[in-house]
């Protein structure tokens, strides 16, 4: 089995206002599986196969827990809050304990909703380019907390896209303690770096935000190590509208589904990264992950 051929199964990706076309070109790009977030509403026929997330609270609204105990007849993979925030800290810990009860593997994004308001990374680049910033506390403060109340509560967890190194450390040392964790980080946060936004290149406006080129070397040592366990595109499509705007401005997210594979053959022809760890984390973690 070569990266080439393998059929990859991506465990983020949104269909954007035109679902059957973003369906086609994964299906031409050769993925297997695509992961929805809760509020995508798929196409009863599909090229691909759709897995499912399914809100962890009603409407994502933080506060008042969702019905998961219907999930398991829906074929509903994991449950997740996505970016929303959380009301606090009890109705989270309340969460995670429903889902445990259910069985279901619950998919967090660590984001601290006061921090997580910035563009861009907290570096010299976004200070001399006037933006507000985002620092790696954003992530890694929502980070530590998510990992203590996955120990107290014993539930089953996936990390969504980190972005820093330090989230990477807390990662490593999470899984040598032996919580019941894996985690995954996206392909552009692998290939790019803060400087992409120079110029204020709104295509390169993501969230979790770009960060430094330590950060993004230390998330290609922990994807080579093993500390990270796979890889998606983070595929998110938006209107031009919404998009060709000022940096600040524009929505959040890039169409990337092609980099998925093109970016992790880069890294392996760099010698950054081994073949079958770059398959493993697109079609054996990810299956393991979704329970496939």
């Amino acid at each position: 089995m070569s990266l080439a051929s393998v059929g990859m199964i991506d465990l983020c990706c949104r269909l954007g206002e035109t679902p059957g076309q973003t369906l086609a070109q994964a299906q031409e790009l050769g993925y297997d599986v695509l992961t929805l977030p809760p509020y995508e509403t798929p196409p009863e026929d599909s090229p691909v196969r759709l897995a499912k997330l399914g809100p962890i609270t009603q409407e994502l609204d933080g506060e008042h827990l969702a019905e998961m105990a219907r999930y398991q007849a829906g074929g509903v993979v994991g449950v997740t809050q996505g970016h929303a925030p959380w009301k606090n800290t009890r109705v989270q810990l309340n969460a995670l304990r429903y889902a445990r009860g259910q069985n279901l593997p619950v998919h967090a994004l660590p984001l601290d909703s006061e921090l997580g308001r910035g563009v861009a990374h907290d570096g010299e680049i976004a200070q001399r380019l006037g933006l507000e910033t985002q620092p790696s506390a954003a992530e890694t403060i929502a980070l530590a907390r998510d990992l203590q109340l996955i120990a107290e509560t014993g539930v089953t967890a996936h990390i969504g896209r980190i972005s820093c190194a330090e989230s990477v450390r807390l990662i490593r040392r999470a899984k040598a303690e032996g919580l019941p964790i894996t985690c995954d980080v996206a392909v552009t946060h692998l290939l790019w770096n803060e400087a992409k936004i120079e110029g204020y290149d709104y295509r390169y406006r993501l969230q979790p935000v770009l960060r430094s080129e330590a950060d993004q070397m230390a998330l290609i040592e922990g994807l080579a190590e093993g500390v990270i366990d796979a890889v998606c595109s983070d595929h998110t499509p938006h209107p031009v509208a919404d998009k060709r705007l000022p940096f600040a401005q524009a929505a959040p997210g890039a169409e990337t589904l092609h980099l998925l594979r093109s970016g992790l053959t880069a890294l392996v022809d760099q010698g950054r990264l081994t073949e079958q760890r770059a398959i493993s984390a697109v079609l054996d973690a990810p299956a393991k992950i979704l329970k496939l």
